[in-house]
């Protein structure tokens, strides 16, 4: 169980690392990226690892949603210089999909 400890200690070895700046972190871009019709993207160290949902092979899912596509994030992740995308899912995509657009990738089953 996590316990709100968890999540100061957490906080304070963010901190510590200068993944987290209270000054510079931008509430607007978190809480929009965070969101499933933006991408369901989250920096887990902030300008070297993002987490991101893994892209489908069409732009809407089963139900009918809207969903990213790998031609949705090359856009984002050329604004912020991710160049490696690393697939820990099932094969879902054609991977040509980012590397056509100089973006590396390599999967890891």
């Amino acid at each position: 169980m996590l316990k709100i400890s968890d999540c100061l200690r957490g906080l304070e070895r963010a901190v510590k690392f200068g993944w987290f700046d209270m000054k510079t972190f931008d509430l607007y871009s978190y809480d929009f990226y965070e969101r499933v019709e933006n991408g369901d993207m989250n920096w887990i160290i902030p300008g070297k690892f993002l987490a991101f949902s893994g892209p489908s092979p069409t732009p809407k899912d089963s139900d009918g949603w809207r969903v990213f596509t790998p031609e949705d994030y090359v856009p984002i992740f050329k604004k912020h210089g991710i160049n490696l995308v690393v697939r820990l899912n099932k094969k879902r995509y054609d991977k040509s999909r980012f590397t056509a657009h100089k973006i590396k990738h390599i999967d890891l089953y």
